[in-house]
């Protein structure tokens, strides 16, 4: 049996599964194609044949093997191509092929600078995975996306510690949506009572209401523009017009998918966050654009998750932008405090018991001046 350009067919695990019984009886085969990224089947095969763990002898054929070939060509291949493609179609690369959200390159950084082993495995799956323990310093943020618990996608979560965004805990396993709601409530409450985003598409409901059911202080809501944010506690005043829009957790939709990868593929290409999970960096491998009949889409190549991705996804934008919106929205409160207080005719550093421009309050609030006289009036709440 010979299979031809097999990074490229779509289900050929499926088909290879399938060939497995006439091939067992004797038959030989030979499966050639270029490189299209890593973690697809074609690239499975080569790295178990490296490894020993199948029976396929490797054969590369680099561009440099052709003897008409020189530098000067492989360059034009560059401008005719592309990199990527001159790279699929000449260097018999796996990293620097295929179309993968994040650069192969920049993923295989992570693996081998900060990709570590958790500190501990916990659960009965082993599922939850521990890189480091809770700071009672620092502020976390929880994100969760849920899944059925008996099909093929997992239910995962990711928390990251919110100054540095370094990963510090994961989760990827199939609970069952109420036990899901009450393993994320024990998560966030083991991290400092951390913000709780929980994507509400579908089944993410039955997990949420868990959540409001027992009342988690910290829950996320957002708005349906996306504009407003309420991160302190759950909406219970219904008449305001405000509080009527808020709904609780993340809406993963056409319109802010896409937001949510360009901004996980911006700080991942950066550098900006500190990545652990070798689990979650394997499935930022097969995390790739897949062209449609429209548009492309980002998601994982066929028979892969992005549970894990998806989540990673929406705790960067969360920060990003919901988060930035709630302290823009403290700081111009502040700043209308200090200019109201300034508007007294008071250029002191202490403007009627706030230090201007900090918001902090002095150690004796009630002391008032009265001309050239001061007076404490804590008596009036005695």
């Amino acid at each position: 049996m010979i299979i031809d350009e097999a990074a490229f067919i779509d289900k050929v695990g499926t088909i290879w599964t399938a060939a497995q019984q006439t091939l067992a009886t004797g038959g030989d085969s030979i499966v050639l194609s270029t490189p299209n990224g890593v973690g697809n089947w074609f690239h499975q095969q080569w790295v178990g044949a490296e490894s020993g763990d199948n029976e396929f002898n490797t054969i590369k054929l680099h561009w440099t093997d052709h003897p008409d070939r020189d530098e000067s060509w492989r360059k034009e291949q560059d401008k005719i191509l592309g990199p990527s493609q001159a790279a699929q179609e000449c260097d018999a690369d796996f990293l620097t092929s295929g179309k993968s959200v994040v650069d192969p390159a920049i993923l295989q950084w992570y693996k081998d600078t900060m990709g570590e082993s958790p500190v501990e495995e916990l659960g009965i799956d082993k599922g939850m995975w521990i890189f480091r323990q809770p700071d009672y310093t620092k502020e976390y943020i929880v994100v969760a996306d849920v899944a059925r618990g008996d099909g093929a996608d997992y239910s995962a979560c990711q928390v990251f510690e919110l100054n540095d965004m370094e990963q510090v805990a994961e989760y990827k396993g199939k609970l069952s949506t109420t036990e899901y709601g009450n393993f994320l409530i024990e998560v966030a409450t083991k991290y400092n009572d951390a913000l709780l985003v929980v994507e509400n598409n579908n089944i993410g409901w039955a997990t949420l209401q868990t959540i409001i059911d027992r009342q988690y202080k910290n829950l996320f809501y957002m708005s349906k523009d996306l504009q407003v944010v309420d991160t302190e506690h759950n909406i219970s005043n219904k008449y305001r017009s405000q509080d009527k829009n808020m709904v609780p957790g993340f809406s993963t939709t056409a319109k802010t998918r896409p937001l949510l990868v360009a901004k996980m593929e911006e700080y991942t290409r950066e550098k900006l966050v500190k990545l652990h999970s070798n689990r979650l960096i394997d499935e930022l491998f097969v995390f790739i654009y897949k062209t449609g009949m429209i548009q492309s889409k980002a998601e994982a190549m066929d028979g892969y998750n992005d549970d894990l991705v998806m989540s990673y996804s929406i705790a960067l934008w969360i920060r990003d932008t919901a988060l930035r919106i709630r302290k823009d929205k403290n700081d111009q409160q502040w700043a209308l405090m200090n200019s109201m207080l300034d508007k007294n005719g008071n250029e002191n550093t202490e403007v009627d018991g706030f230090v201007k421009g900090a918001g902090h309050v002095k150690k004796n609030p009630y002391e008032m001046d009265f001309g050239d006289e001061k007076e404490d009036l804590t008596w009036l709440i005695k």
